[in-house]
Parts: C-alpha cells; sequence; structure tokens
C-alpha cells in the first residue's frame, strides 16, 4: 500500500471512531454540543453555562496535611524508561557486527504492521545518553545499541490454553526474524526467559491484579434523583474539581501516587457529568459514587478518611442514604477495618500503594 493511501485510510478510520463517540454522547443526553476542549476552554464553558461558581467554601475537607507521604522516593530520580522483567517478557536485540541501530532501523522493524498485530514496548539504550528510553518515540535520541521488546503479560494473556499462547509468545520471535531479513546488518535476539516461565508468570501476575484491582467505594443514594445543579454545586463546594473524564477529582498535587487521590461518578447514564446536561436539566443523578483504586493511591487509609467526610458533606446538601461498595448501609468502622486487611494482604504480596510498580501494574 502505498503511504499516502495508507495514510488516507488511518484519517477514515480516526474520522470513523470520532464520530461514533460523539454520536453516542448525543444520544445519551440528546445535545450536541460536546467536544474535546483544553483547561482553559473547559472553565469557559463552565463559566458561560454559570457553573462555575460555589455557594460555600467547604474545601477544608481536603485537607492534604492530613495525608502521609514517603519521606524520600527512590523511584522519582530521572533514570529513564526501560523493560520491567516482573511484569514483561522481554526480548533483547543487537547487531552482531556491534553498529548502532538508528532511527530508521527501528521505523523498518517496529512499522504500523508491527505495533497492529503484536503489542509491545519498544526501548532503546543510548551510549551517548547511558540511559534507556521508548525507542520509537518522537523525541528518541538518534540512535540506541542495545533495543528491548517489552510485551506485557497482563494484556497478552486471556487465559488461553498453554499451546495457544505459547505459540502467541513464540510468534514475536517468529515474526522479528522475518523483519530482520530486511537489514544487511546481522541481527541476534535473546530471550530473557523461556515461554513456559513466561506463561507461569502470566498466570500470577493475573492472579495478583484479580486480587487488588480494587476500589474503595462510598456511594451517596438519593431517594429521589438529585437536582444536577445542586449535586454540581456540593460537589465543587467540597473542593473537588470538575475535569477528566467529565467526573469530579480531587487531584494528587503531589509526586508519589496516581493522578487523582480520588474522583466521583454516578451509575446514572452516561455515568458522568456533562454540564451542558447539567444546566438544561437533563442530568439528575440517582446517586454519586465516591472512589479510588487502592493500589495506586498514595495514601489508601488517610485519604479513604477524607473522601467519606466529603460524601457525608454532600449528604448533608444533598440528603440521600450511604453505602458501602455492595450496596449495603455504610458502617465507617466496619469499611475502616475491611480496607487496612486488605493493605495487609497487598503488603504480604509485596505491593506497595503508590509506588511506581503499582502504577504500572493497576
Amino acid at each position: 500500500m502505498k503511504r499516502t493511501t495508507l495514510f488516507i485510510a488511518l484519517a477514515i478510520i480516526a474520522l470513523s471512531i470520532l464520530a461514533y463517540f460523539i454520536t453516542n454522547k448525543k444520544n445519551a443526553g440528546d445535545s450536541d454540543k460536546y467536544f474535546i476542549s483544553t483547561e482553559m476552554e473547559s472553565n469557559e464553558r463552565l463559566k458561560a453555562l454559570n457553573l462555575n461558581g460555589i455557594s460555600e467554601d467547604a474545601s477544608y475537607i481536603l485537607d492534604t496535611t492530613k495525608l502521609s507521604f514517603p519521606a524520600k522516593n527512590n523511584e522519582m530520580k530521572n533514570e529513564g524508561y526501560n523493560a520491567d522483567p516482573k511484569r514483561e517478557w522481554v526480548i533483547k536485540l543487537i547487531k552482531v557486527n556491534g553498529e548502532d541501530f538508528n532511527k530508521n532501523d527501528i521505523a523498518k522493524l517496529f512499522d504500523y504492521e508491527w505495533r497492529t498485530k503484536y503489542p509491545s514496548t519498544i526501548y532503546g539504550y543510548s551510549v551517548k545518553n547511558h540511559r534507556w528510553s521508548f525507542a520509537d518515540a518522537s523525541d528518541a535520541p538518534d540512535y540506541f545499541n542495545k533495543i528491548e521488546i517489552a510485551i506485557n503479560l497482563l494484556d497478552t494473556y486471556n487465559a488461553e490454553s498453554l499451546d495457544h499462547y505459547q505459540k502467541k509468545l513464540e510468534g514475536y520471535i517468529t515474526e522479528l526474524q522475518k523483519r530482520s531479513k530486511k537489514f544487511s546488518d546481522k541481527l541476534q535476539f535473546e530471550k530473557t526467559e523461556t515461554t513456559e516461565h513466561a506463561i507461569t508468570k502470566a498466570k500470577k501476575i493475573i492472579q495478583l491484579h484479580q486480587e487488588f484491582n480494587l476500589d474503595a467505594i462510598v456511594i451517596l443514594q438519593a431517594k429521589q434523583p438529585f437536582k444536577g445543579t445542586s449535586a454540581w454545586d456540593a460537589l465543587q463546594s467540597v473542593g473537588l474539581s470538575w475535569g477528566d473524564g467529565d467526573l469530579f477529582h480531587w487531584i494528587n498535587t503531589h509526586d508519589y501516587g496516581g493522578d487523582e487521590n480520588f474522583s466521583v461518578w454516578t451509575s446514572t447514564a452516561p455515568n458522568y457529568f456533562l454540564p451542558e446536561e447539567v444546566r438544561a436539566g437533563n442530568m439528575n443523578p440517582n446517586d454519586l459514587i465516591f472512589g479510588f483504586s487502592i493500589a495506586r493511591s498514595a495514601d489508601p487509609e488517610n485519604i479513604f478518611e477524607i473522601m467519606v467526610e466529603a460524601a457525608k458533606y454532600c449528604q448533608k446538601r444533598l440528603g440521600g442514604e450511604l453505602l458501602n461498595g455492595d450496596g449495603q448501609p455504610f458502617n465507617f468502622d466496619n469499611e475502616k477495618l475491611k480496607l487496612k486487611v486488605f493493605l495487609s494482604k497487598m503488603k504480604q504480596k509485596g505491593i506497595i500503594p503508590g509506588s511506581s510498580d503499582a502504577l504500572k501494574f493497576f
């Protein structure tokens, strides 16, 4: 396929996907005013809809001084990006003659077809910069003397039969050997572990992910649907910011843990808060769901306590009943104990909430 034809095809696909999502959002609220926007544009949207103000300031509830972070995190050091053998199957690639790979080599080996059929992350080590980085990034160094292909075992393993998954992994090697014939320089591939060992590791990873990929949840359930503008005002008054994903967030401003301390969404379709729909009176949620990923959280126990206080504030403003994640009446002491036990199990498995490894894994 010629390059021009390929670009046209990709453009058509991209526009089709965009049209699909726009259409679905229109159907959710019969509105044609939804668009992707910058933070400044979003602020202007809220201002134009008179949804940027608050009736009272209760942001003191989101007290960051109550949070505890590691005193010093060695993960923060800017040491580049490289493969993670704990969660990835890694294939090393070198030129037998010892010469470096250049950007053309990377583009030839890992083209659009590769990225589509063989999902992986390509890392390169630059002697000049003395660090690993994403080899196919637009701002990557011009030359690498080592390449690593990292296959995320969590993403590629789908509880398939041993033989089928083994063939899938071996397919990466077969395809690399096929592509290496395009080069005048001889390439050498080295698996860091056998496919059998990678499959065993994949099963353990899946089990850990299923066990610990859990959110801490508090639900404010309405007896009658909350008035959308009142819910919006309560959430902003407590200090939450509307933004990413059309949800409300308590943003994590620390350099440890996930991007949000906790977020708020709803089970009422479309599960997020479009300001145009709220202002028009079309979005009146049956509940407000406060939650965060425990594994990605910088300080799960203290954030949970503050999240509960935020939910209670909204309850005082809006009414309704507090429920736990199972839909049962909320009991703080019970939920706090369940969280403590869960964190203890995580610690036994070597999972540190908010750590770099946890953010990659969950």
